[in-house]
């Protein structure tokens, strides 16, 4: 499915060509992100992106950067998250040369200029504000806090607006040459490619400057012994809710069965959360739940958006749920439609060319290596009833529990009765 290969400067080169399509997503990866910054620092990772599309030596404005993606008729984005950054741009294949000519002239020579960097620090303010106007998306922010919190997994991505508006560009230059290296960096192009696609990735980026690598500071476990609570007051019409505990890193094999779990629990409407909080009781539009992962922990979180007179409720019926997986075993039937909606809506996923460049990228970043999505399966159907009940044991104890709620609630009272109970 796909092809690797790393470049003469360390630079890893994935590509995936599918010939029937009239489109291409080139993407690049980095090893950066949040969890690498210092408390000074915090919210780089997420301002250098934004900068990279200001302007560089060959194209020195954000506008000609814009106009050129416009022009052919192409979308471009980037995101960051804690342990990693991505930039892309979709085009049609005929035009991918300009994507990968763009691409790496913002990443090797950025103008990091002043004047709009001064500019871009209301930008992001703004950008902060919108988030925490939002309690469906801050919450999570919120709960990663709660969760690890004052160390880097527990800070916000963005950061704060102190430390925003702080940022000198020598801080840009320092970050960037102690992360943004070749070795530390993935090139993926999927979609309708041309033979020499090899050559083409050499032309742009094999003159990318060789940098340091640095690493993070591991991430200190705290031995959990009652639950953690945590009410952000805030007037609204609607309680957001996360219930969660710390889970399993991105290299535990239990993170395949707390995989399954989160699908039986809640991913999709006929899941066992869905049924219960907004079918037979009518408590919250959404409600879903997952398992996640970091290098060294992860998490697995119920998030619901419930009426405000009914979140005690709401809650109690969420902790019953995932209480009853560990004195219960899953049905057959609930295993089996568990792996097969993972193996279909992985096959849905897989239709999209930027689906595929992250996924393949992200993964190379995290994990230096590739699987492909037939192996990946085969331990998603190696999953066992018992595995499932094992991992709920393991994860969904009382003192591990942590509660993070947005709401016009004054006190934690109640919710620490309906936890401790």
């Amino acid at each position: 499915m796909y092809k690797l290969k790393t470049l003469n400067n360390g630079l890893t080169l994935i590509t995936i060509d599918l010939p029937e399509l009239d489109s291409v997503t080139s993407l690049v990866a980095v090893g950066a992100g949040s969890r690498y910054e210092t408390r000074t620092t915090n919210g780089i990772s997420h301002f250098l992106e934004h900068m990279f599309f200001k302007g560089s030596r060959k194209y020195p404005t954000a506008e000609q950067i814009a106009n050129l993606v416009d022009g052919i008729g192409a979308i471009n984005n980037a995101a960051t998250d804690k342990e990693i950054t991505y930039y892309w741009i979709k085009s049609s294949s005929k035009h991918l040369e300009l994507c990968s000519d763009i691409l790496s002239s913002m990443i090797k020579e950025s103008l990091l200029s002043e004047v709009e960097m001064e500019r871009e620090k209301g930008v992001i303010v703004e950008e902060l504000r919108m988030y925490r106007d939002n309690p469906a998306r801050y919450i999570f922010d919120l709960y990663e806090k709660l969760q690890f919190g004052d160390q880097p997994l527990g800070w916000d991505i963005g950061g704060d607006e102190k430390t925003v508006t702080s940022l000198k560009r020598e801080d840009f230059v320092s970050y960037m040459n102690s992360l943004y290296s070749p070795k530390n960096m993935v090139v993926v192009f999927v979609g309708k490619l041309p033979s020499d696609i090899e050559k083409i990735a050499e032309k742009y980026f094999l003159d990318l400057p060789d940098r340091s690598l640095h690493q993070f500071k591991p991430y200190k476990k705290v031995k959990q012994t009652k639950p953690k609570i945590n009410v952000f007051y805030k007037q609204t019409d609607q309680a957001n809710l996360i219930l969660g505990v710390e889970g399993y890193d991105r290299y535990d094999k239990k993170r395949f069965a707390a995989r399954v779990l989160g699908i039986i629990l809640g991913e999709g409407m006929s899941s066992r959360l869905f049924i219960q909080v907004r079918e037979r009781r009518g408590l919250a539009y959404h409600v879903s739940a997952g398992h996640g992962t970091y290098k060294d922990t992860g998490n697995f979180a119920v998030y619901s958006g419930l009426k405000l007179e009914k979140v005690e409720e709401g809650l109690e019926v969420i902790k019953t749920e995932l209480l009853r997986t560990v004195g219960e075993k899953v049905t057959e039937d609930e295993l089996v439609k568990a792996k097969e909606m993972e193996r279909g809506r992985l096959a849905l996923r897989s239709e999209s060319t930027n689906f595929l460049a992250e996924h393949f990228g992200i993964k190379f970043i995290l994990d230096r290596e590739l699987e492909t999505f037939e192996e990946y399966l085969k331990k998603i159907e190696a999953v066992t009833i018992q595995d499932i009940q094992d991992v709920a044991r393991e994860l969904f104890k009382k003192e591990r529990f942590n509660l993070q709620v947005i709401g016009p609630f004054k006190n934690s009272m109640n919710f620490e009765r309906i936890l401790k109970g």
